[in-house]
C-alpha cells in the first residue's frame, strides 16, 4: 500500500497544479484542447502538440474562457477570440467599444456569442468568425446548440449556425407566430412554432418548413 502513496499525491499536485492556472479544458473525448492565461497571454494546448499563445494587448484582460471539443473561446476587454485545433491557431474579432457580451455557447466545432448589437459565429474548422446585426428592437431569447449545429431564437425569426456552412441562416416570423419548442441533435435543429415545424440542417444554407 505505502507504494502507491508517491502517484497518489502526484495526481493530486497535478490537478491542484490544473487548477491554480485557471486551466480550461474542452470536455467529450480523448483530443480535446485546454485554455488557460498566463503572462498577458492566452494559451490553447492542444493534444499531442505545443502551446499556441496569443498575446494579449496593453490594458487588455481576459474576462472569460471555455473550451470543448477541438474548439477553445476567450472573451477579453477588447475581443473575442477563437482557437481552432484543426489549424493550430487563434482568430479574434475585435468588440466596438459600447458592445456588451450577453450570452455564449461554445461547442465543439463552433462557438455562438450574443452581444447586444450582434451574433458572431466562430467555426473550428475554418478558424474564421462570421457576425450578423441585430435589429433595433430585436430581442434573443434562445441560444441552444449541439454538435455541428447552434440556433438562435429572437422576437423576430430564427438563425442558425453551422460548422459546416458560413453564416447565419435566418428565418423570420409570421405574424403572431410564437416559439414552441427546439428540439436539436448533433448535425440537426427542428423548431416547432404555433403554425409550423422548421427545421435546418448542418450542411445546408437554408431552413426547410416539414409539412
Amino acid at each position: 500500500m505505502n507504494r502507491l502513496r508517491p502517484s497518489i499525491l502526484l495526481i493530486t499536485l497535478v490537478a491542484g497544479l490544473f487548477a491554480s492556472f485557471g486551466i480550461v479544458y474542452g470536455q467529450g473525448r480523448h483530443g480535446d484542447v485546454m485554455v488557460t492565461v498566463a503572462n498577458d497571454k492566452v494559451i490553447a494546448l492542444p493534444a499531442g502538440g505545443s502551446a499556441i499563445e496569443e498575446g494579449l494587448g496593453a490594458n487588455e484582460t481576459v474576462e472569460k474562457t471555455a473550451a470543448r471539443g477541438q474548439t477553445g473561446f476567450a472573451l477579453t476587454s477588447t475581443r473575442l477570440l477563437g482557437f481552432t485545433s484543426e489549424l493550430r491557431r487563434w482568430a479574434d474579432v475585435p468588440l466596438t467599444g459600447e458592445e456588451r457580451v450577453e450570452r455564449h455557447q461554445v461547442l465543439p466545432r463552433l462557438i455562438v456569442v450574443q452581444t447586444n448589437r450582434q451574433l458572431y459565429g466562430f467555426q473550428e474548422g475554418r478558424g474564421h468568425w462570421t457576425n450578423e446585426s441585430l435589429g433595433a428592437s430585436e430581442a434573443v431569447t434562445q441560444v441552444l446548440g449541439h454538435r455541428h449545429v447552434a440556433v438562435v431564437i429572437t422576437t423576430e425569426r430564427a438563425l442558425a449556425f453551422s460548422s459546416f456552412t458560413g453564416g447565419f441562416f435566418s428565418l423570420p416570423w409570421s405574424t403572431d407566430e410564437r416559439v414552441l419548442s427546439v428540439e436539436e441533435t448533433n448535425d440537426a435543429v427542428m423548431v416547432r412554432t404555433s403554425t409550423r415545424l422548421l427545421a435546418f440542417r448542418s450542411q445546408t444554407t437554408a431552413w426547410v418548413e416539414v409539412k
